[in-house]
């Protein structure tokens, strides 16, 4: 019996050991040695660090484009595989029925068309970065057969040259997920043929710079329009499909507040980045032209955030509002312009499903551009022929905005350089070795008529748009007194300025707590940016904890909780008590202040989309608004009434989940983040592919965010986070701090799928080496593009 112990044990200690060996060289790829390439000029190296970043030594431009081209192949081949066939509305054919509704969607948007109208405006410098990178990635595919990922046979995908065409698509593919004014137009259109209230619930913008209020009033003839409940409401049958949430911070300082002398510039973008290895791709870039570190898009050439010799920069979205939604008159096969019988052009686009028939559907199209209520995705539920104008499908810029970032020698050069981004809506923050810091939107938003783009409006009336909003006159600020920039996805448009340029921003809160911090009298070093980053204080709760624990103390069942929101600091970390029994009775709140206003069927379409509501309906608990009481009872309820209620649902959900003592109730035990595969999110072997589950600090309105959407099962899981962060002193001429939750490589198995998640995990950061001399004596493999 010993024996037979003793031979099992060995056995399973083998078969561990041979796993442990088969998973950690199944999905592998070259790092040292070479590989003989055709397109380069000269010899391409590529050294990696201990945590798997690629740092790109060429000989000149075109190689160090084509080199970033190879390691993205190498690295993050599927991932780029599936995002190409996701643009091109192509996904079902690889997985199936489950990503039907996002190919149509994707056809009657046409960005793929769209990415090759557009291709040929573009100037002859533009053209020919993309076409190094694209022959740096399809270098690869030739050289790289024998070790591509699992990832691509699993799901039986055979890679195909990439395309600057593509590419382009790629930056309108962003473009699309920043200007999330189509979702808000749909919303506003549902709540109007569903309540006479829908004007008084759209969105509202708070800049905390401004010292006089901006008139963009829409006209009353567009209000009584939109008031009208002239279209018949229908049941959607299809799941609602909201577009990804998107957020992020930055901020920089003057020399003149820094303990270095210099600028100090800080960044965390906030996407979905669960799925692992993430959205982003680190990788240096040195060349005679340009040394550079930082962060790229997959599936574009250069760095989204960074910095380089001269220049640091980082980006927020800035949600200009680049759609409009025209609800048309139509007769038959016919719609209205100016009064006049005009045609619908259609197009018919057949679309292929994995295990099942192809789907065949018909896309019509007005003069403003793709009838999108035609498709159940677009959730449009009246019986309205609306149709979607987006400036990007009618941009001619000559440039994609990034091929030109990394040659710039200060801030003005960088500032002049975007010029060209039509595509995406970013607010950057910029500064440089000079001491210039800067803030500067960009993006294609249309000037349109007084009182046009906020809501849908009618489409038989002539051209609505007068052009594009000058570049030079998008948001910006160009080295404050003040000492300071910063930007938070919230409302930047400075006193008079004169253009509708969005209605669709984040609350204030996060700005306020970036000026409360860099407003103060002190001196601040890189260390200070970095805790700067992960800070947790919630300024909403700041304004409405008061408010609850004034409420709580007037019954006896709720007082213990307003004993705890009196014990907390406003700090959201993984520990607190007052963090879960805020969010918790904010989140009971809400429901109870809103739900008996909305119709029940547009309930979760209105939750989902945060920003829509998020600022308006906190006014409307702080100025006890008419909306507090409920409608659909004989008594009048009072704030303190609901809060009471809210309070009530908190305790008893509390207790359920974490147990009757409040010391338990701690935020990190039900807000949580969950990082897994691609290829099994969830259930049995996730684990196996790297799946893990940690508390998260933070909420939807701290810096340091680990935002969730509301929704009825009460989960608090998060949902967009802050998923690169980086500190740049622009006295520090060695490097960038930072830290990216996940990974270099888009390979499961592999020692890069996660390198850099257990550090940010615990708050630390790595070096970005932007010293030449740094990258070789940290370099563990060398790999030589002959």
């Amino acid at each position: 019996m010993k024996n037979y112990i003793i031979s099992a044990l060995i056995v399973l200690a083998l078969l561990l050991i041979g796993g442990s060996i088969y998973f950690s060289t199944v999905n592998n790829f070259k790092k040292e040695g070479g590989f003989k390439i055709s397109k380069n000029d000269f010899p391409i190296q590529i050294h990696r660090d201990e945590n798997g970043i690629a740092y790109i030594f060429a000989e000149n431009k075109a190689d160090v484009f084509r080199g970033q081209g190879f390691v993205m192949a190498q690295d993050r081949l599927f991932q780029i595989e599936f995002y190409r066939a996701l643009i091109r509305g192509e996904a079902a054919a690889l997985v199936g029925n489950s990503m039907l509704q996002s190919d149509i969607k994707m056809r009657v948007l046409d960005l793929a068309g769209n990415a090759k109208r557009h291709y040929q405006y573009l100037d002859d410098k533009t053209k020919q970065t993309l076409a190094w990178y694209c022959e740096g990635y399809n270098d690869y595919l030739n050289v790289g057969k024998d070790e591509f990922p699992l990832e691509l046979s699993l799901l039986d995908i055979e890679p195909s040259p990439l395309t600057p065409e593509e590419i382009l698509s790629v930056t309108h593919f962003v473009g699309l997920f920043h200007s999330q004014n189509m979702e808000d137009e749909v919303l506003s259109l549902n709540l109007a043929s569903r309540t006479d209230l829908a004007s008084k619930l759209l969105p509202l913008s708070i800049n905390l710079d401004r010292t006089k209020g901006l008139d963009f009033s829409t006209d009353s003839t567009l209000i009584s329009f939109f008031n009208s409940n002239r279209a018949e409401f229908q049941q959607s049958t299809d799941p609602f499909t909201a577009n990804p949430k998107l957020g992020s911070n930055n901020w920089a300082i003057s020399g003149e507040k820094s303990a270095s002398g210099k600028p100090i510039l800080a960044n965390d973008p906030h996407v979905d980045s669960r799925l692992l290895p993430g959205m982003f791709y680190p990788v240096g870039l040195f060349c005679p032209e340009f040394k550079a570190v930082g962060i790229a898009t997959p599936g574009i050439p250069g760095l989204l955030s960074g910095r380089n010799e001269f220049v640091s920069f980082g980006v927020t979205n800035a949600y200009g509002d680049s759609q409009d939604l025209f609800i048309e008159e139509t007769h038959g096969d016919y719609y209205l312009l100016k009064d006049e019988k005009t045609a619908f052009t259609t197009r018919t686009e057949t679309i292929q499903v994995k295990d099942s028939t192809p789907v065949k559907i018909e896309i019509r199209s007005t003069r403003n551009g793709p009838v999108i209520s035609d498709f159940a995705v677009f959730n449009i539920l009246t019986d309205d022929v609306v149709s979607l104008r987006w400036s990007l499908a009618e941009t001619k810029s000559s440039s994609i905005g990034f091929e030109g970032l990394l040659e710039t020698k200060n801030a003005f050069e960088f500032r002049e350089a975007l010029r060209g981004m039509d595509n995406m809506f970013f607010n950057y923050a910029i500064a440089d070795v000079e001491g210039n810091i800067m803030h500067q939107a960009t993006g294609l938003v249309p000037v349109r008529v007084r009182g046009k783009g906020k809501i849908p409006s009618p489409a038989n009336q002539g051209d609505t748009w007068l052009g594009f909003i000058p570049k030079d006159s998008l948001p910006h600020m160009i080295n404050p007194e003040r000492g300071w920039i910063g930007t938070a996805n919230h409302d930047t448009r400075p006193d008079d300025y004169p253009y509708y340029y969005s209605s669709h921003f984040s609350p204030y809160y996060r700005y306020q707590r970036i000026k409360e911090v860099l407003s103060k009298s002190k001196i601040f070093s890189t260390e200070d940016f970095w805790e700067l980053i992960l800070d947790v204080k919630n300024k909403q709760a700041e304004i409405l904890s008061p408010i609850f624990i004034s409420a709580l103390k007037q019954d006896e069942s709720t007082r213990k909780l307003a004993t705890l929101l009196e014990e907390w600091d406003y700090n959201e970390g993984i520990d607190s008590v007052g963090a879960a029994v805020y969010n918790v009775l904010y989140n009971e709140l809400l429901y109870l202040v809103m739900n008996d206003e909305l119709p029940d069927e547009l309930e979760n379409m209105y939750w989902e989309n945060v920003y829509y509501w998020n600022q308006r309906v906190d006014d409307f608990i702080v100025s006890r608004h008419e909306f507090i009481d409920h409608k659909n009872t004989p008594e009048v309820e009072t704030r303190t009434d609901l809060i009471i209620e809210a309070g009530l649902k908190t305790k008893a959900l509390l207790t359920e989940r974490l147990g009757s003592n409040p010391n338990n109730w701690t935020w990190g035990d039900i807000h949580t983040i969950h990082f897994v595969s691609p290829l099994r999110p969830e259930g049995f072997g996730s684990d196996l592919l790297g799946a893990e589950l940690w508390p998260k600090a933070g909420s939807n309105q701290t810096l340091n965010r680990g935002a969730f959407v509301k929704n009825k099962e009460r989960e608090f899981e998060t949902s967009w986070f802050s998923s690169f962060r980086m500190v740049a002193d622009m006295n520090d001429d060695e490097k960038i701090i930072g830290i990216l939750a996940g990974g270099s490589s888009a390979r499961v198995f592999h020692p890069y799928y996660k390198s850099q998640l257990d550090k940010w995990k615990s708050e630390e950061w790595i070096p970005y080496w932007i010293s030449r001399e740094k990258v070789l004596e940290h370099s563990k493999f060398q790999l030589t593009l002959e």
